[in-house]
């Protein structure tokens, strides 16, 4: 199989972006007969060929919901456009990765992404130093890493306090590593539980509560 491509969406929107955010998200769910293609998971964002099935698809329109809050904050839900319209667009100014860089199938096993995490990690952390993001966002990613492998780039979350959007809920943690630097753990955005104006919501006031201090 060929090692799949992932990273920036639209480059020169990510890096004038006053804002850098960062999707990790598990791995690909590609089809049987494009396993041995090469594959851009970024592409079908960069070309809009996701933009017809951005409310269908779970985990695109809730990353776009996500990314639309924490970019225009002060935006309420009933004016947030839909996915598959102007909201489309905040998608570009991303970047997103999955752990696993290897063709995937639709169900996710824990032990297989640790084993990809383990395999991979240097080229891994090197990807995120590289993209040198303001926020992450892990879709129920973090478990996977090691704290002292995202210390080394400046990602310190193993001396950062954990805290939670809704002390009720606990859907949603954050990291307010620096003044420069947000970790948002959340569950992965396909996640059937939580509904879009929740998910919205948390992700947007842990970036206004790390703004506001």
């Amino acid at each position: 199989m060929i090692k799949i491509i992932d990273g920036k969406i639209d480059e020169n929107q990510y890096d004038s972006s006053l804002c850098k955010i960062l999707w990790i998200l598990k791995e690909a769910n590609v089809s049987q007969e494009d396993k041995d293609k090469e594959i851009d998971v970024c592409a079908g964002f960069r070309e809009d060929w996701h933009m017809k099935n951005a409310l269908s698809v779970p985990t695109f329109r809730k990353m776009i919901y996500a990314t639309y809050g924490i970019l225009n904050p002060s935006v309420e839900w009933q004016n947030v456009p839909f996915a598959n319209e102007e909201a489309y667009e905040v998608v570009k100014k991303i970047a997103y990765i999955n752990i696993n860089k290897y063709p995937a199938s639709s169900l996710s096993n824990d032990v297989d992404i640790k084993k990809a995490y383990d395999d991979n990690k240097e080229d891994l952390i090197k990807q995120i130093a590289d993209l040198n993001p303001n926020i992450i966002i892990f879709g129920n990613t973090l478990k996977y890493f090691e704290f002292e492998d995202l210390d080394k780039i400046g990602w310190s979350i193993s001396n950062t306090e954990k805290k939670y959007v809704d002390d009720s809920t606990h859907n949603t943690a954050f990291y307010e590593v620096s003044s420069d630097k947000l970790c948002i753990n959340a569950y992965h955005p396909s996640y059937p539980k939580i509904a879009d104006k929740v998910y919205w919501d948390e992700m947007r006031k842990a970036f206004t509560i790390w703004k506001a201090n």
